[in-house]
Parts: C-alpha cells; structure tokens; sequence
C-alpha cells in the first residue's frame, strides 16, 4: 500500500466560508455592526482536511463538487493556494448549479454558528466520483457523513465497501443529522468503516446512548473496526477490540473553534499514515486541533508536521497519554 500514488483521497463537504467576528446576540439589535476584516477562505469538511493533510506532507485528493459560478472558480483557486498541491482536478463542476457557501458567526468566546448554504453539495453522490482513484489512494476519508442526502446511505455504504476491496483504509466523521437518517442510515457504511470518529455531540445523537463508552460500543457493534469521539475541550475518547483510552486536549486560548474536529482528523490520518501507534497518533491530532482553535478560519493556523511537533514539545505534560 505504500507504493500508492495517493495518500488520502478526502471525499465531501467543500464550500466556500467567510468568517464574521466578533459576533453576540446583540447583532439582531443594531442597525450596524462593526466587525474584524473579512476574507474568504475554502472550508468544508472534506476540503479542510485535504488542505491540512497536505501542509502535514501527504498527497492529497479532494472529491466534491461545486457550480459553475464564481464561488466556485474561487473555491477551486483557493485550494490550489491554501493546500500543497491538493490534487482539485477530480472536484465536479456542475453547470447551472451553485457551489456552496458559509456564514461563520464567530463569537468572543470561539464558538461558532454557521448561515449555510450548500448549494450543489446537497446532489455530491457517486456520480460525481471515478471510482479507479480508489486503486490509488491508501486511505479514503469521508469528510461530513450525514450531510450529503445525494451520497449518505447506499451511496456512502457502496463508496467504503469498493475502498475496502481496493485496499484502502476508511474513515469517516460526521456532521449533525439535519435529514433525521440516524443510526439505521450509516449503519450499511459503518460496516465498512475502519476509523470512525464523530464527535460527541454527534455521537449521542446518533446513538442514542448515556455515555460515552455505550455510544463506542454501539457504532463498534455496527461493524465499525475502531471507534474515536471527539470531546471537545475535554480531548478525545477511543475503542477497539485492543484498547480503550481516554485522552485530555491540549491547552490553547480559543480564538475560533471551526475547522478543529477537521484539523484533529487530519493529524489522526497522518499519524496513522505514519505508522505511528493510535495514541501517539490521537495525540497529535489533538495538537492539530489546539493549534486550530487558536486563529481565525478552518484551515489558517496549522503549516507543517514540524510546526505540530514543535508545540507538543513545548507542551510536554500537557495533553498527555
């Protein structure tokens, strides 16, 4: 699997964000209100990933798909530049329709809320996707399961179980359940999931569960082969046949929260890629996301796999296993 022309071929959610801070609840109260600079930025979970898995030393792919307006062109250019050399050239542009586009509300604090509109990504199904870069890639990662009506469920279900036969390693996190498909809707593509990771929010509402120990236990019961939920500021919690453990984040002052959960599944993938053991790889995906939480955007703050060491090192007895 080594040999591979791909390390990672990231498949779902690209769209383009422009963050708007600080943010409270008296903006419905002003005529005007006065923010930091805005700029535009790529975001998505998928697209998050692929660029922050390049800048961390893997060849990376992005599957999607955007309109043929000029959200979409800009989408395209601004992955070109973001990522290193993040291979665009499988995204789908689709005449007549929209690219997808995000409000992020940010306030004091770094919490977020989003005013989205996903415009084409609500048909990204297997249409969209050559199925042969699945032969070329170590591992497949589903970026926003639960998000895309045209590709959840037997699309989603049909995307691993190929993966699987090509060799690949899957994986898969998710976003909140907007089309109410819960647990019975990926319970086809969790068979065919090596790593999933949800985050707790997420988890509990899919599983239905009290804690989180059940929640693991339920998606691993659904064929998942190794489970991890993202906590949060609380780190992150993993399970499998071999091993369970808790891991506490690493501390940061929040700046903007979006994009974390991305940033953490990217180094995850890396570490893994790595051949790193799951702890040492949980671990720096935590670094990955604390370096994130502390700037502005999805995809702004984390350079290089040097950069993450650097701040774990620094972090010594912080965060730790």
């Amino acid at each position: 699997m080594e040999n591979k022309e791909l390390d990672v071929l990231c498949a779902g959610l690209a769209l383009v964000n422009f963050p708007i801070h600080p943010i409270d609840e008296s903006v419905f109260q002003n005529d005007i209100n006065m923010v930091s600079p805005i700029s535009l930025m790529p975001g998505g979970d998928a697209a998050n990933q692929a660029i922050i898995l390049s800048r961390l030393g893997m060849r990376t792919a992005l599957l999607s798909v955007v309109g043929d307006d000029g959200f979409g062109t800009m989408l395209l250019s601004m992955m070109r530049e973001q990522g290193r050399d993040v291979d665009v050239s499988h995204v789908a542009v689709e005449r007549g329709n929209t690219t997808g586009v995000a409000a992020m509300l940010v306030q004091p604090d770094g919490q977020r809320n989003f005013c989205i509109n996903r415009g084409g990504l609500l048909e990204f199904g297997l249409k969209h996707i050559e199925m042969d870069l699945l032969d070329r890639t170590r591992l497949v990662s589903i970026g926003g399961l639960m998000s895309l009506p045209g590709f959840d469920g037997e699309g989603t279900e049909e995307f691993f179980r190929k993966a699987k036969q090509a060799g690949a390693i899957t994986m898969a996190d998710t976003k909140k359940d907007l089309w109410g498909i819960g647990l019975d809707g990926i319970r086809g593509t969790l068979a065919y999931t090596d790593y999933f990771f949800p985050s707790l929010e997420e988890a509990q509402a899919i599983s239905k569960a009290d804690t989180i120990e059940k929640m693991a236990e339920i998606f691993l019961q659904c064929g998942a082969a190794h489970v991890g939920i993202k906590l949060g500021a609380d780190g992150c919690y993993f399970k499998d046949d071999e091993q369970e453990f808790y891991l506490p984040a690493y501390p940061c002052d929040v700046v903007d929260t979006t994009g974390s959960g991305d940033n953490f599944m990217a180094g995850f993938i890396t570490g893994l890629l790595s051949g790193w053991e799951v702890k040492t790889s949980c671990k720096f995906a935590s670094a990955a996301g604390a370096v994130n939480a502390a700037a502005i955007g999805p995809n702004s703050a984390v350079t290089s796999k040097e950069q993450i060491l650097k701040f774990m090192s620094e972090h010594k007895g912080e965060g730790r296993i």
